[in-house]
């Protein structure tokens, strides 16, 4: 009988997001790159609260480079979304078009925080989004 193979444990070398803020229009980016990790949730969630203007924030959501879906992801950020909605202006969430998943979900938190969240799958309308492009 074979044995079943074992795969290398795979260590992480750096998280899966970045946060930046944009530098003509002050907003705040947050970029996921690969798989989002569990662990990484409240990382995130704490630099976003630690760079968080008092008012009038436009948060972006970069997921074109994420890649899959962690089903633990929505409960938090959708409470933190509501725990900070008087701060938040506007919410936008870069997607592929063809990132259907992921669109049902932004949509679903957006219903659940009774948020507008606006999704966008190309940066061509929006001048201070336009600034992303690589």
């Amino acid at each position: 009988m074979a044995r079943p193979i074992q795969e290398p444990l795979r260590v992480r070398s750096k998280r899966s997001w970045a946060l930046s803020t944009g530098a003509a229009s002050g907003s705040l980016i947050l970029r996921f790159i690969g798989p989002t990790a569990t662990s990484d949730i409240p990382e995130f969630l704490a630099a976003l609260d630690q760079n968080m203007p008092k008012q009038a924030a436009h948060l972006i959501f970069d997921l074109r480079e994420l890649e899959g879906h962690n089903l633990d992801t929505r409960a938090p950020i959708q409470h933190w979304l509501t725990e900070n909605r008087s701060r938040i202006e506007q919410v936008t969430v870069l997607v592929n078009k063809a990132s259907t998943i992921i669109k049902m979900a932004v949509s679903v938190v957006g219903l659940a925080t009774g948020m507008k969240l606006e999704i966008r799958d190309g940066l061509a309308s929006d001048s201070s989004i336009r600034r992303l492009r690589r």
